[in-house]
């Protein structure tokens, strides 16, 4: 049995919500326009704690393919 990974867990938690939100303002949804709007929530992630989010980090790796 996998060990629960709880950053990959949220990352796919980020991802998901951001399809929704999305997919809700009729908004095409892909990878690339997915990335871009977690990197702005990276951005105010590090402006309010100093160091970025690792569950945004990893969906954002994941999502460019790196």
């Amino acid at each position: 049995m996998d060990i629960p990974n709880p950053v990959f867990e949220e990352a796919c938690r980020l991802i998901g919500e951001c399809c929704v939100m999305l997919a809700q303002n009729g908004e095409e949804i892909s990878r690339n326009r997915i990335a871009l709007r977690l990197e702005r929530v990276q951005e105010s992630a590090i402006t309010i704690t100093g160091r970025p989010n690792d569950a945004l980090c990893q969906a954002i790796d994941r999502l460019k393919g790196l």
